[in-house]
């Protein structure tokens, strides 16, 4: 799609523009000596930590270095609105700067744009955030009718702000979803903003029968099995939208058998030869099956879309910034689950990268995360350049403990950082918003809450109360995770590193218990015990090992559960942390749990019953996992949407959740149902089975197929009551009539016959009752009325 330039105008015109307090040039302050400060930048207090803040640095000399840097910005006198490195790339659309901290408090408010439930969707999730060309704040995500991912027949949903993010319009549709067969879904938004021509992209999964997992190679846009590549472009701050399916533009090679956008923002390069380029990021799986990251770019404003060179293994959800430099740094997702964030650089606008590391200062549950310039109108080589925002679950052992950082040297280091959600969070994403704030459109309850927004400012980043003696943060710095030439054996060693930083003002000294060797002070030296660790320090143990037992191999892994203690004084502290496994398994073995995932209080014929099933490969080379079973959704052989995975990667999971079973008279007459699962695993020439029952679904008290009337009748004077059982099943039952006269039973009656018989009250009158008719322990009542016969 052809997309015209704007004509150029004055941005001050524009909705939303502030002055230009926020568009500040370091070559202005330089020359301002002598001009008062308001404010300095960053405060001159140092970040410290407590409570859920963590305001420590690992590299002391770098800090001082990065700080003295960062105080030397601040308010000038004179301030000069920023423009574009190269002069035919002109600003139409400014993008929005962080405002200066004053030294206060600062303020953290949220509320929910989406409850599960609501507004026409059972689930919602995949937050994406940005700021339309004219100000307005555009807050997109999932719509999913069940909770599936793709091949979900999910809808691209959006809200939109006028006020920067104060209050907020009604739900939008993007990309609606297709229901009825043959599906069709839209899944994981991600924008990407023209700053040049104001057009705002939204990039997003398209789905048919196929997810990420089980997408098939191939680039024609009609195919069923294969999963995708759209982008929406709208030309009115996201009011209005036409669509493109872009799949052949992004495969560079017909083996890619899938590819998704990471969901949340792309970006549009501001230096250099690039100026102007637009990237997104996505996430493929190529011909061998590995997990590999890769930038998607346009240099004719989205006229055209072309894709760089796929970069590293084990990747997934994948975020790219513009450093001071010019260079562009990718931040991604560890599918391989270091428990820590995975960093590249390109010299190039993005069409390759450099060598993948893991960046230890930021530990990551293997989870969607943000990465965006706090000053995105800073000039090339400026202080403010150097300062980015990121956010994430601040965690190696799930998804928990939502938190924003802050670096002023292009994320050498993170020196700031504070807890926004210290409970269950997700997938996150960032915007500098109009008004100076940031705006954080999050996953609250660990992806299971629906898509809250949060609005923060530059204040509450950096406000710090004192810190609390004792206070530390443990990481996890490396775990073996090769498996020896031949496997794991018995007597095999795994070691681990686990980094200790005391996150207080005060003198600590921590010692360790947990199930490894040579870790606990109680077993002798070496351990990992650190006495009298200083002030803001950290240390880095490395002789906590494990040894492979037989037991450990017949699990398939082993995880670690050690707890920290750190007294300083009278005051003790306490942290406990978990592994992950280290897997043992032989190739093709798997690990597989099942779960209901929609109970409800009473089942009736025809009622759907939905099983989740996650399945985790325990061995160190990728398999192919099949199922069968008396579930529907579940084999491929029976069903296009199943439980099938081609290509598990190496110590992988995934979760299954098409499985299901309709209830039948059957089921409600046992009163129960048990799914029975068997699957199938295939790694080279090794093949595992694994069988599993279960989990059952009681059904309630089981009700038989009866037809059941009672009436009370005078004869002769005397009073009787008479029941009538109709078999309606589709088997001879032997009934058994129950009344407060007398019991019954009559054998073998036959489908469609009935079991009859008049019981004598012995006296003139009866009272109101109810009888009963019953086939085995199930049974049926029905009430009569009282009689008097005299």
């Amino acid at each position: 799609m052809s997309v015209p330039l704007a004509v150029p105008l004055d941005p001050s015109i524009l909705p939303g523009y502030l002055p230009d307090v926020r568009h500040l040039t370091s070559s202005v302050q330089a020359s301002s000596a002598a001009s008062p400060r308001s404010t300095s930048y960053p405060p001159r207090r140092a970040p410290t930590g407590r409570n859920g803040m963590i305001g420590h640095l690992r590299r002391p000399a770098r800090r001082a270095l990065t700080l003295a840097t960062a105080l030397a910005l601040g308010v000038s006198g004179a301030v000069v609105p920023v423009t574009t490195a190269a002069a035919h790339h002109t600003a139409l659309a400014p993008d929005h700067d962080l405002a200066p901290a004053t030294g206060g408090p600062g303020t953290f408010a949220e509320q929910q744009l989406a409850t599960n439930g609501q507004g026409g969707f059972p689930n919602y999730r995949i937050p994406a955030l940005t700021v339309a060309p004219n100000g307005d704040v555009l807050a997109s995500y999932d719509g999913r009718p069940t909770a599936a991912d793709s091949p979900g027949p999910n809808s691209i949903l959006q809200r939109r702000s006028t006020d920067a993010g104060v209050t907020w319009g009604p739900q939008e549709v993007v990309a609606a979803g297709k229901t009825t067969a043959p599906i069709e879904g839209y899944s994981d938004p991600s924008y990407v903003v023209d700053r040049e021509t104001g057009t705002v992209f939204n990039f997003h999964v398209k789905s048919y029968d196929q997810g990420f997992g089980g997408s098939q190679p191939g680039v024609d846009p009609a195919a069923r099995d294969v999963i995708h590549a759209n982008v929406s472009a709208s030309t009115d701050d996201g009011r209005t939208w036409t669509h493109r399916t872009i799949t052949a533009d992004v495969t560079a090679d017909l083996g890619w058998r899938s590819r998704f956008a990471a969901s949340g923002q792309g970006i549009q390069l501001r230096y250099g030869e690039h100026a102007g380029r637009l990237v997104q990021q996505y996430t493929i799986i190529n011909g061998s099956g590995q997990f590999q990251a890769v930038s998607v770019y346009s240099d004719d404003h989205g006229a055209t879309w072309q894709v760089g060179t796929p970069v590293g293994t084990g990747m997934d959800e994948n975020k790219t910034v513009e450093l001071s430099d010019g260079r562009v740094m990718l931040n991604s997702r560890d599918s391989a689950r270091s428990g820590f964030r995975k960093v590249a650089y390109s010299t190039d606008g993005g069409v390759t990268y450099g060598a993948v590391t893991l960046d230890r200062e930021l530990p990551d549950p293997t989870n969607n995360a943000a990465i965006v310039r706090a000053y995105p109108n800073a000039p090339q080589g400026s202080d403010e350049a150097k300062v980015l925002l990121f956010s994430n679950a601040a965690s190696q052992s799930g998804r928990v403990n939502g938190t924003v950082r802050m670096s002023y040297d292009d994320g050498e280091t993170w020196p700031v950082a504070r807890v926004f959600q210290p409970g269950g969070m997700a997938y996150s994403t960032l915007a500098t918003l109009p008004d100076g704030t940031v705006g954080l459109l999050y996953e609250p309850d660990g992806g299971g809450g629906g898509i809250r927004f949060a609005k923060l400012d530059h204040d509450w980043l950096l406000a710090a109360p004192s810190s609390t003696p004792g206070d530390i943060e443990v990481t996890r710095a490396s775990v073996t995770s090769t498996a020896p030439a031949g496997g794991y054996a018995v007597g095999d060693v795994v070691t681990y590193a686990f980094t200790v930083t005391n996150l207080s003002d005060a003198v600590t000294t921590v010692s360790p218990t947990g199930d490894l060797e040579r870790f606990d002070p109680a077993q002798g030296a070496p351990n990992c015990r650190f006495r009298d660790l200083a002030a803001r320090a950290a240390y880095t143990c490395t002789s906590a090992r494990h040894t492979v037992t037989q037991a450990d191999l017949d699990v398939g892994f082993f995880a670690p559960t050690t707890t920290w203690t750190s007294t300083s004084g009278t005051t003790v502290t306490t942290v406990e942390h978990e592994g992950p496994g280290v897997y043992f398994g032989a190739p093709g073995n798997i690990a597989v749990q099942g779960a209901h995932a929609n109970p409800q209080d009473a089942y009736a014929v025809g009622d759907v019953l939905r099983f989740t099933y996650t399945v985790r490969n325990l061995s160190t080379a990728a398999t192919s996992v099949v199922p069968t079973g008396n579930l529907a959704g579940l084999d491929p052989a029976n069903a296009a949407q199943n439980c099938r995975y081609r290509t598990l990667p190496a110590e992988g999971s995934y979760t299954c959740t098409f499985a299901h079973h309709v209830v039948t008279r059957a089921d409600l007459d046992r009163g129960s149902f048990t799914p029975d699962t068997t699957w199938t695993s295939t790694s080279g020439s090794s093949v595992t089975v694994v069988e599993l029952d279960g989990p059952t679904v009681e059904l309630g008290a089981a009700s038989p197929a009866l037809e059941v009337r009672a009436t009370s009748r005078c004869l002769a004077g005397r009073a009787y009551v008479a029941v009538t059982a109709q078999n309606t099943g589709d088997e001879a039952a032997d009934i058994t009539l129950t009344t407060p006269y007398g019991q019954r039973t009559v054998s073998g009656v036959q489908p469609g016959s009935s079991a009859y018989q008049s019981f004598a009250a012995r006296a003139a009158t009866v009272d109101a009752g109810a009888a009963s008719a019953a086939v085995g322990d199930a049974s049926l009542d029905a009430g009569y009325a009282a009689a008097t016969c005299a």
